[in-house]
Protein backbone atom coordinates (compact mmCIF):
# COMPACT_ATOMS: atom_id res chain seq x y z
CA UNK A 1 0.00 0.00 0.00
CA UNK A 2 1.27 3.73 -0.35
CA UNK A 3 1.58 5.68 1.84
CA UNK A 4 2.12 9.85 1.41
CA UNK A 5 3.18 11.51 4.59
CA UNK A 6 3.48 15.49 3.92
CA UNK A 7 5.95 17.06 6.68
CA UNK A 8 7.39 20.75 7.15
CA UNK A 9 8.02 23.84 9.15
CA UNK A 10 4.55 25.20 10.81
CA UNK A 11 1.36 24.36 9.14
CA UNK A 12 2.56 24.32 5.14
CA UNK A 13 2.19 20.40 4.94
CA UNK A 14 -1.77 20.71 6.38
CA UNK A 15 -2.36 23.39 3.23
CA UNK A 16 -0.66 21.04 0.44
CA UNK A 17 -2.79 17.99 1.86
CA UNK A 18 -5.89 20.43 2.08
CA UNK A 19 -5.01 21.10 -1.69
CA UNK A 20 -3.95 17.76 -2.42
CA UNK A 21 -7.28 16.19 -1.29
CA UNK A 22 -9.62 19.24 -3.01
CA UNK A 23 -8.22 18.57 -6.29
CA UNK A 24 -7.41 14.26 -6.13
CA UNK A 25 -10.02 13.15 -3.52
CA UNK A 26 -10.31 12.25 0.29
CA UNK A 27 -9.16 8.89 -0.63
CA UNK A 28 -5.29 9.37 -0.88
CA UNK A 29 -4.90 8.87 3.11
CA UNK A 30 -2.37 11.64 3.20
CA UNK A 31 -0.55 12.23 6.76
CA UNK A 32 0.66 15.40 7.62
CA UNK A 33 3.64 16.38 9.76
CA UNK A 34 3.22 20.07 10.99
CA UNK A 35 6.66 20.39 13.10
CA UNK A 36 7.52 22.86 15.47
CA UNK A 37 3.68 24.43 15.79
CA UNK A 38 3.35 22.57 19.49
CA UNK A 39 5.76 21.39 22.18
CA UNK A 40 5.44 17.70 20.02
CA UNK A 41 9.20 16.75 19.51
CA UNK A 42 9.66 15.67 15.30
CA UNK A 43 11.18 12.55 15.86
CA UNK A 44 8.38 11.61 18.33
CA UNK A 45 5.35 12.58 15.18
CA UNK A 46 7.64 11.05 12.33
CA UNK A 47 8.17 7.93 14.62
CA UNK A 48 4.21 7.86 15.64
CA UNK A 49 3.90 8.42 11.79
CA UNK A 50 5.74 5.33 10.48
CA UNK A 51 4.27 3.07 13.45
CA UNK A 52 1.55 2.62 12.14
CA UNK A 53 2.68 1.92 8.41
CA UNK A 54 3.13 -1.88 7.45
CA UNK A 55 7.00 -2.67 6.24
CA UNK A 56 5.83 -3.54 3.41
CA UNK A 57 3.84 0.06 2.29
CA UNK A 58 5.32 2.03 0.02
CA UNK A 59 6.06 5.42 1.87
CA UNK A 60 6.51 8.73 -0.12
CA UNK A 61 7.21 11.77 1.70
CA UNK A 62 7.55 15.61 0.49
CA UNK A 63 9.36 18.00 2.45
CA UNK A 64 9.66 21.80 2.47
CA UNK A 65 13.24 22.89 2.57
CA UNK A 66 16.19 20.60 1.28
CA UNK A 67 18.70 21.96 3.97
CA UNK A 68 15.57 22.43 6.81
CA UNK A 69 15.39 19.81 10.24
CA UNK A 70 12.42 18.65 9.04
CA UNK A 71 13.89 17.27 5.72
CA UNK A 72 16.84 16.38 7.87
CA UNK A 73 15.10 14.24 10.23
CA UNK A 74 13.47 12.17 8.10
CA UNK A 75 16.80 11.02 6.39
CA UNK A 76 17.38 7.75 8.30
CA UNK A 77 14.00 6.83 6.72
CA UNK A 78 15.13 6.85 3.05
CA UNK A 79 15.08 3.29 1.75
CA UNK A 80 14.13 0.74 -0.70
CA UNK A 81 10.49 1.76 -0.02
CA UNK A 82 10.88 5.00 1.36
CA UNK A 83 11.33 7.83 -0.65
CA UNK A 84 12.06 11.27 0.03
CA UNK A 85 11.14 14.40 -2.39
CA UNK A 86 11.97 17.92 -0.93
CA UNK A 87 11.57 21.08 -1.96
CA UNK A 88 7.77 19.72 -3.19
CA UNK A 89 5.28 21.94 -5.27
CA UNK A 90 1.48 20.73 -6.09
CA UNK A 91 2.41 19.18 -9.77
CA UNK A 92 4.90 17.13 -8.21
CA UNK A 93 3.24 15.88 -4.95
CA UNK A 94 -0.29 15.54 -7.15
CA UNK A 95 1.20 13.56 -9.28
CA UNK A 96 3.50 11.16 -7.33
CA UNK A 97 0.44 10.92 -4.82
CA UNK A 98 -1.94 9.51 -7.64
CA UNK A 99 0.17 7.54 -9.62
CA UNK A 100 -0.79 3.57 -10.47
CA UNK A 101 1.32 1.07 -9.43
CA UNK A 102 4.41 0.73 -7.40
CA UNK A 103 6.54 3.73 -8.07
CA UNK A 104 10.34 3.40 -9.65
CA UNK A 105 12.72 5.36 -8.75
CA UNK A 106 13.02 6.49 -12.32
CA UNK A 107 9.57 7.88 -12.35
CA UNK A 108 9.43 9.55 -9.15
CA UNK A 109 12.95 11.56 -10.63
CA UNK A 110 11.70 12.34 -13.55
CA UNK A 111 8.24 13.91 -12.07
CA UNK A 112 10.36 15.68 -9.79
CA UNK A 113 12.46 16.85 -12.90
CA UNK A 114 8.93 17.99 -14.48
CA UNK A 115 8.07 20.25 -11.24
CA UNK A 116 11.59 21.95 -11.61
CA UNK A 117 10.49 22.58 -15.19
CA UNK A 118 6.89 24.37 -14.05
CA UNK A 119 8.60 26.53 -12.00
CA UNK A 120 8.93 29.57 -14.17
CA UNK A 121 9.69 33.26 -13.51
CA UNK A 122 6.67 34.60 -15.35
CA UNK A 123 8.15 38.32 -15.83
CA UNK A 124 10.64 36.58 -18.25
CA UNK A 125 8.21 34.62 -19.93
CA UNK A 126 5.65 37.14 -20.67
CA UNK A 127 8.51 39.49 -21.92
CA UNK A 128 9.53 36.78 -24.28
CA UNK A 129 6.22 36.23 -25.53
CA UNK A 130 5.45 39.99 -26.41
CA UNK A 131 8.47 40.47 -28.26
CA UNK A 132 7.62 37.88 -30.89
CA UNK A 133 4.37 39.20 -30.59
CA UNK A 134 5.68 42.26 -32.39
Amino acid sequence: MRRIVIASHHRFAAGLRDTLEFIGGDQLGIVDINAYVDETSLDDQIAEVFAGFDPDDEVLVFTDMMQGSVNQAFQRYIGDKVFVVTGVNVPCALELAVAGGQLAYEDIARTVQSARDQLVFMNECISVVDEDDE
